[in-house]
């Protein structure tokens, strides 16, 4: 039987990127931990970016274990063995580099060694350097209108 919060989870990963089914735990793991090794790729894994990736992985469902286990993920890993191989990363490597550039992002800055690890990924994934910058102009966009968006529907700022 499916639970309501395993409804909301899938509904979330239909919407996000057309998943028919939840990734298992085993599924997540390379990817979340390749997201945050990116996000710590200028030296610093800033408490806004940890935040994020748990955040975004609690929402789409990942289990407590793993993420209690990413609290405290130092995220210093080689990014290179994380990926390789690695079918679930293979298969969404297109959405690993887009899930990369918005938790590298959630401190306010995408700076050069974080872009330098991503396309570091995305060249070993076989995406190139230009598709990795297309992602992160569409990111910037998707966070204008965002915030467009916020400002339409509270325009004296969120309620809550």
């Amino acid at each position: 039987m499916t639970t309501n919060r395993e409804r909301g989870f899938l509904w979330l990963f239909k919407d996000k990127a057309g998943f028919g089914s939840i990734p298992s735990d085993d599924a997540f793991v390379c990817y979340v931990k390749a997201v945050l090794i990116c996000a710590n790729g200028d030296g610093t894994l800033a408490p806004e970016e940890r935040d994020w990736v748990i955040g975004h992985f609690a929402a789409l469902g990942a289990s407590e274990t793993l993420l209690d286990a990413l609290k405290s993920y130092k995220a210093d890993e080689d990014i290179e063995p994380m990926i390789s191989g690695d079918p679930v990363a293979n298969a969404c490597r297109r959405f690993l580099v887009y899930d990369a550039i918005r938790a590298c992002s959630a401190d306010g800055e995408f700076g050069e060694r974080e872009r330098a690890m991503v396309i570091r990924m995305a060249t070993k994934l076989g995406l190139t350097e230009e598709l990795v910058r297309q992602m992160e102009a569409h990111c910037h966009e998707e966070a204008r209108l965002r915030e467009k968006r916020l400002t339409l529907v509270h325009p004296e700022g969120p309620p809550l």
